[in-house]
């Protein structure tokens, strides 16, 4: 366990991602998930208002109740929950054994709810309603990480800063940051760094350089994601590069469980004092991942040679088409 920027605030390197929550699975499944994340040694958890169709905190809330010492949670501000939460939830209810056998069903609800998503105005009075909605959904008197979600540069005022001060002072947050897009990201932290006490972006092993943001606690995510499918689908078209890279690496990486440990291991070693956060539908891959990380695994050294070699053949794999298949890391 390592110390949060708020003191006595410990966290894991490893943290599990709630965004794909309610996604085409039920409320007990759901919770059954973050119950194994938890058993396999996961004690950061990421969330957001408008996660799992506006479900996610909810669900997350009920999980983690009687876990809340022991873990660590960060939740969101910037995007709203989808209005008619109820609509939705009817229409998860009838088309989930839908959903569950016709993946198109499940992208359609999701690109229905994604409409239902606004966008907040940032205002203090709008922030200050999400933090209470957002404490009454987790269960919790606190939330440990508070991130501006999606937010610019022009979206920060003196008197949404005083708002989380205050909450800091209040005790209803214990760290606050923002959780936008990487550009916006970095662009915040060279103009606003007073914003930055931490810092959630995505990153993978396509992006080639290493994240950085001084001064501030890294959080990455989608380590894996289309990022993967990218670069399986680009080696399974390249089967000479496969293999030379297998050599050099001393494993196979046309195997996809050894790509996608490698790919974390990666994002891993790119951000050794911060979170990095992956999202999985599968029991299995949940386990596999944390042996991976919180035994701090090495892969035999493999790691850094892994990102040299994506690095050496960025261009290429950017191209890429993507898979049609997919893994739930």
């Amino acid at each position: 366990m390592q110390q949060l920027l708020a003191p006595g605030l410990t966290f894991t390197h490893l943290g599990y991602g709630s965004s794909q929550l309610m996604g085409g699975i039920t409320r007990r499944e759901s919770i059954a998930l973050l119950e194994t994340a938890f058993d396999a040694g996961i004690r950061h958890f990421d969330t957001a208002p408008s996660y799992g169709y506006g479900h996610a905190e909810g669900v997350l809330g009920e999980a983690l109740r009687s876990k809340r010492d022991r873990v660590t949670i960060a939740t969101k501000f910037g995007l709203r929950p989808p209005r008619n939460q109820n609509l939705l939830a009817l229409a998860r209810r009838v088309l989930l054994p839908m959903i569950k056998l016709a993946p198109g069903v499940k992208s359609r609800l999701s690109r229905a709810a994604g409409g239902l998503v606004a966008r907040a105005r940032f205002s203090p009075e709008e922030m200050r309603s999400s933090i209470d909605a957002s404490l009454t959904a987790l269960r919790t008197d606190y939330i440990d990480v508070f991130l501006l979600h999606e937010a610019v540069v022009a979206d920060l005022t003196d008197e949404l800063f005083a708002e989380l001060e205050r909450n800091v002072r209040a005790g209803k947050i214990r760290s606050f940051g923002v959780g936008s897009e990487a550009a916006a990201a970095m662009q915040i932290h060279r103009i606003e760094p007073r914003f930055c006490p931490v810092m959630q972006f995505e990153w993978s092993v396509l992006s080639c350089e290493k994240p950085t943001c001084p001064g501030s606690l890294l959080i990455t995510h989608r380590g894996l994601s289309t990022n993967f499918l990218r670069i399986r689908a680009w080696l399974q078209a390249n089967p000479r590069v496969a293999n030379g890279w297998s050599e050099e690496l001393g494993c196979n990486v046309n195997e996809a469980s050894t790509l996608a440990n490698l790919m974390l291991a990666a994002a891993r070693h790119a951000n050794p004092r911060g979170i990095t956060l992956f999202s999985s539908r599968s029991h299995q891959n949940i386990r596999a991942n944390a042996r991976l990380l919180l035994e701090n695994s090495d892969l035999h050294g493999a790691k850094a040679s892994f990102a040299a070699l994506v690095a050496r053949d960025a261009g290429a794999l950017l191209n890429a088409p993507l898979s049609a298949t997919s893994i739930g890391r």
